[in-house]
């Protein structure tokens, strides 16, 4: 995605099909069972096929979110980029009488600064900045960035995030949320809010059509205008 326009430059899921002979089932315990399927059956194998993954799907994003909190926690003041020895790792954290660990639990990080903690994807140091952002500002800023929402991409078939709802997140489900666990969102929803951050805080539409051509008289029958929204 061209974070500036909202352009998409690539989009591509797997399995595929022949986008020339869409009927032709790929799968090939499917295709030698064709016969045998019911129009129902055969209708729901090819939707299954032809389903496009990266705008349909929603999937844990794990670690990549921690680009998010990170956002928030500058925005907000919360924190630097280069502070040395700012977060210390222990390798792990006690939340709510819950321990959670972190993924080098066995060897801690130690002293670290934010571009560090981000360095070694360190949980603890994002669920530090997750309590300090707090539950109502967090979600504040799940909105901004359209994680919330439907990118309202021009394209068929898109989900939007799953997350609980606001009142019933407590200090745990604050604190795996803040380094990407236990809610889903989209592959575009993903690359939406990252190139969000990229384009300085402005969330720009994501596009698959910039323009149609009139094949006769060869001007625009539609410009598609790409909407923006500042994230900070």
């Amino acid at each position: 995605m061209n974070p500036k326009t909202g352009d998409i430059l690539a989009m591509a899921t797997y399995p595929n099909y022949n986008l020339n002979m869409p009927y032709e089932i790929t799968n090939e315990q499917i295709k030698a069972n064709w016969e045998s399927l019911t129009a129902t059956e055969r209708n729901k194998e090819l939707q299954a096929m032809w389903r496009n993954k990266a705008i349909a799907d929603t999937y844990e994003p794990g670690s990549t979110f921690k680009t998010i909190t990170s956002s928030a926690a500058l925005q907000e003041g919360i924190t630097s980029t280069d502070k040395e020895g700012e977060f210390y790792c222990t390798g792990g954290i006690e939340i709510a009488g819950t321990r959670i660990k972190c993924w080098r639990y066995y060897r801690p990080h130690g002293s670290e600064s934010l571009r560090q903690a981000l360095m070694n994807s360190c949980n603890p140091v994002f669920i530090g900045l997750g309590q300090k952002i707090g539950v109502e500002k967090y979600y504040s800023y799940l909105k901004k960035f359209g994680l919330l929402d439907k990118t309202q991409i021009e394209l068929p078939g898109e989900a939007k995030g799953i997350f609980l709802k606001e009142n019933k997140v407590g200090p745990v489900e604050l604190a795996t949320i803040s380094f990407g666990q236990r809610f889903e969102i989209t592959p575009l929803q993903m690359v939406t809010a990252v190139s969000t951050i990229a384009n300085k805080g402005v969330r720009m539409k994501p596009r698959v059509v910039k323009k149609m051509i009139d094949s006769e008289t060869r001007r625009n029958r539609r410009t598609c205008t790409t909407r923006s929204r500042k994230s900070n």
